[in-house]
């Protein structure tokens, strides 16, 4: 008698969404597709458009048909709405299992102030940072805090925003306010934080990995080029706008130790299945300070997360094998 093949796992891929970061989540979402393991997965796409509509397979649908019938949902969505809480929500009233972190890891992550003060808590070194809420008089605190907390330049950048959307480097006073009301344009609250000098740093961390229930993936050095004076949105996204390292060529003490810190931030957020965090590696004095954890790292071909997998030895279908495994469990 002819074995029945085994049934397929049906896996929604959610992608695009109303953020800033909708085409990285639509290659996020397409890199996904092209790599799960046809002979264990169905892979399904959901789009969500700008304006929120939903598509199932490319056809416009309601959100509970599109995410009706999915053994698992594969969020691959950036930024506002799928990295803050939302879709998680949503995911969580219909029934749904769905990777990454779950509704209060999500919003906690997202929300750079709110997780600066978590790590601050947990001992770990963070910028000096000042909030402001789009309507509030904020001109004599900034003042004070540009002038006698930390002095120029400062970074400036929305709160919640992910792929350095609306991140600006200032050194001189007459462009501080420009750049904050642009930050404004894209979040009600915006950061106003020191500007560490150092060397940028970003380690991933996977769970039930290496016989471990978090561990960390190897540390990269992102080397921002063509003039770019951080890892912003072209350094990201444009081939040949950056230099990744992996592993970072520093050496093991230090290394080891921002791995360490990328482990206890995914735990002390609470993060789930994967995270990666990203630091700064001070001049002159080899500290470490904390920007920020990502619950939803980018799984674009020019994406950090699966590189240093690679460099660890897993390849991007194994990656995503182990994704789903941590949420599915």
């Amino acid at each position: 008698m002819k074995q029945k093949p085994p049934k397929l796992l049906r896996v929604g891929v959610l992608m695009g969404g109303p953020s800033a970061e909708h085409k990285i989540s639509l290659n996020t979402g397409q890199n996904v597709i092209d790599n799960l393991d046809k002979k264990k997965y169905l892979s399904v796409a959901i789009k969500i458009s700008k304006t929120s509509k939903w598509f199932l397979n490319g056809k416009p649908t309601s959100q509970p048909d599109a995410l009706k019938g999915h053994d698992i949902i594969f969020n691959a969505l950036h930024g506002a709405f799928g990295e803050d809480g939302k879709i998680q929500g949503i995911l969580e009233h219909n029934g749904l299992k769905y990777t990454g972190s779950s509704i209060a890891g999500s919003a906690i992550a997202m929300d750079k102030f709110h997780s600066r003060e978590i790590f601050k808590l947990a001992g770990f070194n963070t910028p000096k940072t000042m909030k402001l809420k789009r309507g509030e008089n904020y001109v004599a605190r900034l003042n004070f805090f540009i002038n006698k907390i930390v002095k120029l330049p400062v970074v400036v950048k929305p709160c919640s925003n992910g792929s350095s959307v609306g991140v600006q480097i200032i050194d001189d006073p007459a462009k501080l306010e420009k750049a904050i009301v642009a930050a404004f344009k894209l979040d009600k609250d915006v950061l106003v934080e020191e500007f560490i000098k150092g060397r940028e740093l970003t380690c991933g961390v996977l769970e039930n990995f290496n016989s471990q229930p978090v561990a960390a993936l190897p540390v990269t050095e992102i080397i921002p080029v063509k003039n770019h004076r951080f890892f912003n949105y072209d350094a990201k996204y444009k081939t040949g706008h950056s230099n990744e390292i992996t592993p970072a060529p520093i050496d093991e003490a230090l290394s080891k130790k921002a791995q360490d810190i990328a482990v206890r931030a995914h735990q002390v957020l609470g993060c789930r299945g994967y995270s990666r965090t990203d630091m700064i590696l001070k001049n002159g004095n080899g500290t470490i300070y904390v920007l920020e954890t990502n619950t939803l790292p980018g799984l674009t071909k020019n994406s950090l997360l699966p590189k240093a997998a690679q460099t660890a030895g897993l390849t991007f279908g194994r990656l995503l094998d182990k994704i789903l495994d941590s949420s599915l469990t």
